[in-house]
């Protein structure tokens, strides 16, 4: 399925999450908005490592991939990120109001 959702950090900037989740997995993401990543090109790198990593461990492998790459996020937390994928999930799937 694919979910989407448009958030912003309280205190931080704006999030454009798209996603695309199958059997608990994300398989693919996209994230933009007003925040700032440094070095794009390594944040790049770091969402598409996510390519099949499980829903229920997606917070720490998102903070992981971006501390591995080196990336500094400015204005958005990966916690942040976490719970808007989780968010976009629940109302693709009628869970949410």
């Amino acid at each position: 399925m694919r979910v989407s959702c448009v958030r912003k950090e309280p205190g931080g900037k704006l999030l454009r999450l798209s996603a695309r989740v199958e059997e608990g997995r994300v398989l693919e993401l996209r994230l933009d908005g007003d925040f700032f990543a440094h070095p794009e090109e390594a944040f790049e790198a770091a969402e598409a490592s996510l390519a099949g990593c499980p829903v229920a461990d997606f917070g720490i492998a998102f903070a992981e991939a971006l501390a591995g790459s080196g990336v500094t996020l400015l204005g958005l937390s990966p916690a942040f990120v976490a719970e808007s994928l989780l968010e976009a999930i629940a109302k693709a799937s009628g869970e949410a109001p």
